[in-house]
């Protein structure tokens, strides 16, 4: 049966009513898919040689069968396979072994394996309380079970996540958030992962034909966030930076607004224009009056660990790093200690000045991440400090009534009519959420809001209060 349904004579809520349905009927189709491929799995197990289903069907592998049933490309199929054989792992009761395999225990004369830490999870995506696309996410980031990481700790990981997910949350944040939930539960894995990331690092250039010269690249967290912090410095203007230049800053701004090239084709230029400033400089001189910086946010309780295995977080990308790099970048460019309602630091500036200082910036950032509303990724740089009660209206600049918002959702926040309040007596976290005008939601339904500051990820990875509250 095919829609017949004529999506062009819908209204704009209609529409959008419409893609969300479709979205959850496409996640229970993957959902029945995966059991599905899971069966296909444990029938055309290694084993069972050429009896197994997939071979009996004429296909070399279970993958080739389910692409030929589903009429999908190999890429879908795959990952359907993917799921399919997470499933078949984690439910060893309805997918049981070959006869005759050494189990640990057996019931209606077939062996029962251990089940794995990721049993529970997949049984919350059968119930649907989590998509096939977050269930993988989650199971592949944080891995499989080891000496060093048992598989009760990777289960109790999960699930703090699942505590913590929001509704919103992309399969790649998810994976972040798991990555971050295991580099907790293996700190010295941490360090390993930048040495092997820094040397799978490589930049290929070749030319064509025509004379054009193509570039290809790949590079660590560290100096990607350098990379593009650096590009973003001079794009920052085309492409979503923050409205609120002045001076020169604002001529700049306003010269690649107008700018008729390209973001594509300005990137271009900048990197040889950085190229021969690099040729043609002393290491020394200053290039711009803003230097282009890697911003690494690091919690009190995890800078003063007695072994000195804490860890840090790239500032944007919540990648962890290691305290190596911690104290390399110290020495670099220095460190800016971030205090809430410290004595001598007037964070919390009440009505006295209308503007976020540089120092309440720093502290809602890192506590933040980023643009606060859900489904953006916009970075903290590209953000502006929104007062939850406008200014005009007696709010305060202090730091529990700032929010993140890029200039599009900061602009569409004023202009719609929406607005954003804090509920008293929560975690800093869960108590801000966004409000949507009566003109695009009659009820007005808040909608929480979802930060992915430092704080989240120490939330993620351990129940210690403690963490919690030295980020916050």
């Amino acid at each position: 049966m095919h829609a017949t349904t004529d999506i062009a004579s819908l209204s704009s809520e209609e529409v959008t009513t419409f893609m969300r349905l479709a979205g959850q009927l496409r996640q229970e189709v993957d959902r029945a898919l995966a059991w599905g491929s899971a069966e296909i799995n444990q029938r055309s197990r290694r084993e069972l040689g050429s009896r197994g289903l997939a071979k009996t069907e004429g296909y070399v592998n279970p993958q080739s069968l389910i692409a030929a049933l589903m009429g999908s490309t190999k890429a879908d199929a795959r990952k359907i396979d993917h799921l399919g054989k997470s499933l078949m792992d984690a439910s060893p009761v309805l997918f049981p072994p070959a006869a005759g395999s050494t189990g640990t225990d057996t019931r209606d004369g077939l062996p029962e394996l251990a089940r794995p830490w990721f049993a529970a999870t997949a049984e919350s995506m059968r119930a649907g309380d989590i998509s096939p696309d977050r269930f993988e996410a989650l199971r592949a980031g944080l891995g499989e079970a080891s000496e060093v990481i048992p598989a009760d700790a990777l289960a109790a990981a999960a699930e703090r996540i699942l505590q913590l997910l929001h509704p919103e949350d992309s399969p790649e944040t998810v994976y972040r958030d798991a990555a971050n939930a295991r580099a907790f539960l293996d700190r010295a894995g941490v360090a390993e992962k930048e040495r092997q990331q820094l040397a799978d690092q490589e930049a290929k250039v070749w030319t064509d034909r025509e004379g054009m010269v193509h570039l290809r690249a790949i590079f660590a967290p560290e100096d990607g966030a350098w990379f593009i912090n650096t590009l973003n410095l001079v794009l920052g203007p085309r492409i979503g930076g923050p409205r609120f230049v002045h001076g020169k800053a604002a001529a700049a701004a306003k010269t690649i607004e107008d700018d008729a090239r390209s973001p594509e084709q300005i990137r271009a230029s900048v990197l040889v224009d950085l190229l021969k400033a690099g040729a043609l400089t002393d290491q020394n001189a200053i290039l711009s009056q803003k230097r282009p910086a890697v911003q690494i946010v690091v919690t009190a309780a995890e800078l003063t660990r007695p072994d000195g295995d804490g860890i840090a977080f790239v500032q944007g990308t919540g990648i962890p790093v290691s305290m190596n790099t911690v104290d390399r970048l110290a020495c670099d460019t220095g460190a800016v200690p971030i205090v809430r309602n410290s004595d001598g630091s007037p964070l919390d500036l009440g009505r006295e000045v209308r503007l976020y200082t540089r120092a309440q910036r720093l502290v809602i950032a890192a506590l933040q991440g980023g643009c606060a509303r859900d489904g953006c990724d916009a970075p903290a740089a590209f953000c502006e400090v929104h007062h939850i009660t406008h200014w005009c209206e007696g709010g305060k600049t202090d730091i529990d009534d700032g929010i993140l918002l890029c200039r599009f959702h900061h602009m569409q926040l004023h202009n719609q009519g929406h607005r954003i309040i804090r509920v008293p007596g929560q975690p800093y976290e869960d108590s801000y959420y966004w409000v949507p005008s009566k003109f695009g939601d009659i009820e007005q339904t808040p909608i929480k809001l979802r930060f992915r500051g430092v704080a989240h990820h120490n939330a993620q990875a351990t129940p210690d209060p403690s963490l919690r509250a030295a980020a916050s």
